[in-house]
């Protein structure tokens, strides 16, 4: 039984090495909880865990082989790419609608003149009162230099924001739930107010 537990973990070891694991992250993490119980267990309970994690594990590898290696770069992808604004780039495409050569020099151009159109906006809003260390101001510096020194990485960090604040927008609405709300997950309990001792 121990030959098997050294073989689990190096087969784990053997996937995670060759980022196998980004396949399927939940259950990959699950196969390594597994693991983990099955070490800290004796008996009866121990070969149970162990016979499941081995069956789990074959159904694993099995899912590897049957996996097109055409796939595996699609699916290692940010899953932020499928929410990316309509004027950034996509790093998959759906194969239903075939990418268009002819496209992709008015894409790049709507992105330009798309970032560029968010910076001029955000720049506007720069407090005229603020100090130098001033959080706003910081930040629209930041953006400003961010242009000037690499515009590719801005509209990438552009794109990222309006991804975060659209998610934000999101929850607000009540379409994903809050952080609060997260199934096993207690509400938050206020805070009392210190007294003076």
């Amino acid at each position: 039984m121990d030959g098997n537990r050294s073989a689990a973990t190096d087969r784990l070891a053997k996937w995670r090495a060759q980022q196998l694991d980004r396949v399927d992250p939940v259950q990959f993490a699950f196969l390594e909880a597994l693991q983990r119980r099955s070490q800290a267990t004796q008996g009866a309970l121990r070969r149970t865990l162990d016979a499941r994690l081995e069956t789990l594990l074959d159904a694993y590898a099995s899912r590897l082989a049957a996996r097109p290696a055409a796939t595996a770069t699609a699916d290692t992808a940010s899953p932020l790419n499928t929410l990316a604004p309509l004027g950034t780039p996509r790093a998959s495409h759906n194969p239903d609608y075939p990418a268009l050569p002819a496209l992709a020099q008015f894409r790049t151009r709507w992105a330009q003149l798309r970032t560029a159109g968010q910076v001029r906006q955000t720049l506007a809003q720069t407090p005229s009162d603020g100090g130098p260390l001033n959080s706003s101001v910081l930040v629209h510096r930041a953006i400003g230099w961010m242009g000037d020194v690499s515009p590719a990485y801005l509209e990438h960090f552009l794109a990222y924001v309006d991804n975060l604040a659209w998610l934000e927008q999101m929850q607000q609405r009540g379409t994903l739930p809050s952080r609060d709300s997260a199934p096993g997950r207690a509400p938050a309990k206020p805070r009392r107010a210190r007294t003076a001792r």
